[in-house]
Parts: C-alpha cells; structure tokens; sequence
C-alpha cells in the first residue's frame, strides 16, 4: 500500500526545493519529512533524493512519482468533494489566499456574510501577491484565491487551475488638490512623467503595471518611494511629496486634500478573478465562497 502522507512530502520537496521548507509548508518536523521520504525509498529500493551541493533535487524516480502521485492526490481530492457535494451543511477549514485591496473590498464582506449563511465553516485569509496566490493554489497549500489580472499583463495560470471573473476594477491617478493637474478631467502617464510617484514594490504585479503604463510611451515614470500599502500611498500624496496609482477596490477615504483623476492611454483595469484547483470545483464550500462573492461582486 503506497503512503500518501510520504508521497505528500515528496511533492512538497519536490515544490519547495528543500527537505526544510517542505516541513515547513507541511507543518512537519524536517525529521519527519525525511523519515517518509526515506519509507519510500526503501518500498520503491530505489534513491528519491540526490545532494547538489548544499541542497537536494529529485532522482528521475522521485520526480516520476511525484508527477504520478500529484495526479492521484488531485483524482482523490476530487473524489472527496463529490461524495460530499450532496451534504447541504458546509462546514470545516477553508484557506483563502487573496490580496490586500480584495481583503478590504470583497473578503471583509465575504466574512460577513460566512458569520450567517455558513457558521460552521472555519475560514482563513492568507494575504499575498497575486503571482505567489497561484502558486499556493496550484500547490494545494491554499483552498482557493483571489488575483487580479491586468489588461495586456496576463496572470499565467498553471493547468489545473481554474478561474472566473468577478469584476473589473479600474486604479485612477490621486494627486493633492494643490497638484497643477488636480482639475484635469483625465491624464495619460506622459503627463505625470516628472512626478515623482510612490508605488508598490518591485516584483510586485502593481509595481509592473506602473512601469508598463510608461513604457507604452517608452519613457520610464520616477519612482523615489515604495510602499505596499495603498493607505500609505494616499498618507503620501495628501502630504504634497508624491503622485500615486490607486485601484478603487478597497480603496481607504481619501483625505481631504487628495483628488482623483481618471487616466486614459492606457486606462489601468484588472479583472478580480477567483481561481481554484480542478479537482475542487465540486467542493461545496468553495462553490458556496463562489455564489457569495459573485453577490458581493454585483453590489459593488
């Protein structure tokens, strides 16, 4: 009989690329991922592992099982959800992964809503970038996600892993009401080149999109401060001392000396897209997640 706890962890060693950080993504011992990777290796009397310099890879074996076994623990998963797709009553664990801006506008309410339709489901919310939330998805480390995908920026999605549309946001230009350009109906980045901008850090996908924005006039805009938090950014640009790119999804009240302005050429939107792995689309709760996100999603 084959153990899947062990093939579990060959996986994550395989995912993880460290016996360390396989434990650590498991909530095991390093010990114990190494003592079920090493039952393997006595069933099969064959190596999984192999030392490359300070770090370990996985043999030809290792890695054919690991393929194998991430099928058969998919098919299982699914199996699961079936049998348990005709039980009305959604209830136990659920881990949501999802960004900051969804936090605030979409998952707030979702809580919510979970406190009275579903009060026997324990969720939790991971907060992260969009690129790492399909990772943790395809991996099955979290339930499900929620990720923005900008226009002409595609957010590539491993197969396996589904995805539908909730909304299409839009992120405007928010400038001191002092700004000269604090009355323009609307604004493209050339005109905004010489500010100097606040913006998400580098790597991240709003960070991208910025540099994208102006390199679509083939200038570069001036990015003297970072900051992840949007909260910040506004904090900043009420101060006179920078421009900002804000999503109006979860955007916080503006202070009362920010303006925002539309921007055009291009206009930044991102599609709000849910997305979970195949083998737990008949999962009931995420499907009950669905149906109460899309509600959210139509009020906005």
């Amino acid at each position: 009989m084959i153990d899947l706890a062990a093939v579990r962890s060959l996986i994550a060693v395989r995912d993880h690329g460290s016996v360390v950080a396989a434990a650590d993504a498991l909530d095991f011992t390093p010990s114990a991922v190494s003592q079920q990777i090493k039952r393997l290796e006595h069933g099969n009397r064959l190596p999984m592992l192999e030392r490359v310099g300070r770090g370990v890879v996985l043999t030809d074996r290792g890695r054919l099982l690991a393929e194998r076994g991430s099928l058969l623990l998919d098919q299982l998963e699914e199996l699961e959800h079936l049998v348990l797709a005709g039980d009305d009553v959604v209830a136990g664990p659920f881990h949501l992964a999802t960004f900051s801006t969804a936090n605030r506008g979409l998952v707030a309410p979702l809580l919510a809503r979970l406190a009275t339709t579903t009060p026997a489901l324990d969720a939790t919310v991971h907060e992260g970038d969009p690129r790492d939330i399909v990772s943790l998805v395809a991996r099955g480390q979290a339930d499900a996600g929620l990720v923005h995908d900008w226009t002409s920026m595609r957010l590539d999605l491993p197969d396996g892993v589904e995805s539908t549309t909730l909304l299409v946001d839009t992120a405007d230009v928010v400038l001191h009401r002092d700004h000269r350009l604090a009355e323009a109906d609307m604004l493209s980045p050339r005109d905004l080149l010489e500010d100097p901008w606040v913006c998400t850090p580098a790597g991240t996908i709003c960070h991208d999109w910025l540099l994208h924005m102006f390199a679509v006039h083939d200038v570069r805009p001036r990015l003297p401060y970072v900051d992840n938090d949007y909260a910040t950014h506004l904090a900043m640009v009420a101060a006179g001392v920078a421009v900002a790119l804000v999503p109006r999804l979860g955007r916080t009240p503006l202070p009362p000396d920010v303006v925002v302005v539309p921007v055009v050429d291009p206009t930044p939107q991102r599609k709000v897209q849910l997305i979970w792995r195949r083998s737990a689309t008949s999962n009931p709760a995420r499907r009950h997640l669905q149906a109460e996100l899309e509600t959210i999603a139509r009020e906005i």
